[in-house]
């Protein structure tokens, strides 16, 4: 397929990337102006799921610099038994000098376009704040939830006592272990990130983190891993798979021999690590939220239906026959089950002003964001959006449908 390219005018094009050239470039100014040269280096070399065409770059033609880029980096999540193909925007940086000339903006309308194109089911950034809801993005599900625990609450091992775990470096040849291990620590996660042996060999070669195998003393199998950042004097559990309380414990007397002061482990308070950590007396440190856009509500809902009609099953309805409206207030959409089976179907525009029917459940497309990915309940996002309208006899399916879940979007680089 022929590389992307669009006149912006004034001499600005935006194109895909081309050659190693243009890749340089693409590099140079993430590292000029956001420090972020590594970062974009080994996504354009190494990342196993991108290729030129998912990197775009603004070119000053009269100059030949690059002055403005965005990419696309695909991930697979998993919404119950349902893969979800959902586009990261990342490395979204402009030159000073070239600011306030909609080069995000005309970069970012194209990043949407593929999306359509390529059928993704959600697109997702983190980002500046508040910045990217003009682009049709909502916050939803925690970004890097982390609790402190001071090291000294940390308990001594027993004297004499043998330790049952050990750790070591993870290598490349562990990807399928790293892998199996991150499944089974995902099992009772209801939305999470995706990850083949093909990308765990990819972070142990050029992630960020250390990553730590930890075996069992006895047998030397894995039982668990840590990912490991360490800054400023801090040490951190950017993402664990451990299980066991008895690990855990383990793992946290470890720890406490590297770092005396403050450990922060990053997971959600389900995690079994950050569980461990608050019954020794961990605080919770302020967390940001990830922005999403559902592309087109109707691919989305389809996707997910059978994870739809299988709530309305466990919930009372199963062989339910009947149309409810779902209405965003640009457009609507009816959701028409059938003996159970539903399909979604498009409604355009259905007005809800001066007393107007506008359907059975009237929901602003940030709020519809927040509870079909299971982050907010009705009734906790009701005080943000005092304009949702739910009908009463329906608002009971609407809340089995869309539940609180457990989420874990874990995605280092």
């Amino acid at each position: 397929m022929a590389a992307y390219e669009k006149d912006l005018g004034s001499g600005l094009v935006l194109r895909s990337l081309r050659h190693e050239e243009d890749a340089a470039h693409f590099i140079a100014l993430n590292a000029a102006v956001t420090d972020e040269g590594m970062i974009a280096e080994r996504l354009l070399s190494y990342h196993p799921d991108t290729n030129y065409d998912d990197y775009f770059l603004v070119v000053d033609e009269h100059t030949g610099q690059t002055v403005s880029t965005t990419c696309l980096l695909p991930w697979r999540c998993a919404y119950e038994d349902i893969i979800l193909n959902v586009a990261m925007l990342e490395m979204v940086v402009t030159h000073p000098d070239y600011r306030h000339r909609g080069l995000v903006r005309a970069q970012i309308d194209h990043f949407h376009q593929v999306v359509d194109r390529r059928g993704f089911d959600l697109s997702i950034i983190q980002g500046i704040p508040y910045y990217y809801r003009q682009f049709g993005y909502a916050y939803a599900l925690d970004h890097t939830p982390q609790v402190s625990l001071p090291a000294g609450r940390i308990p001594e091992e027993p004297a004499n006592a043998s330790p049952a775990y050990r750790w070591r470096p993870a290598a490349p040849a562990d990807s399928d272990d790293l892998f199996h291990l991150y499944e089974l620590a995902m099992a009772k996660t209801q939305l999470y990130v995706q990850r083949s042996p093909a990308y765990w060999r990819y972070l142990l070669e050029y992630g960020p983190y250390s990553i730590r195998l930890i075996e069992d003393s006895r047998t030397g199998r894995a039982a668990g891993y840590l990912a490991i950042s360490q800054s400023d004097g801090r040490l951190s559990v950017q993402e664990n798979s451990l299980t066991g309380y008895d690990m855990g414990l383990a793992v946290l007397r470890q720890l406490k021999t590297e770092k005396a002061g403050e450990i922060r482990l990053v997971g959600s308070p389900a995690n079994r690590l950050v569980r461990l950590a608050h019954s020794l007396g961990s605080s919770s440190l302020p967390a940001y939220q990830w922005l999403w856009r559902i592309p087109d509500p109707v691919r989305f809902l389809t996707k997910i239906s059978p994870v739809l009609e299988r709530r309305l099953a466990s919930g009372g309805c199963a062989g339910l026959t009947a149309k409810f409206s779902l209405n965003l207030y640009r457009r609507a959409y009816t959701l028409n089950f059938e003996a159970g089976s539903l399909a979604v179907e498009p409604l355009g525009f259905v007005d809800t002003s001066m007393g107007a029917d506008g359907g059975d459940w009237c929901l602003p497309p940030e709020a519809f964001i927040r509870l079909s990915l299971g982050y907010r309940s009705l009734d906790q996002l009701q005080d943000a959006w005092p304009d949702m309208l739910i009908k009463p006899a329906s608002r009971y399916l609407l809340e089995l449908l869309f539940p609180q879940l457990e989420a874990a979007i874990l995605m280092p680089y």
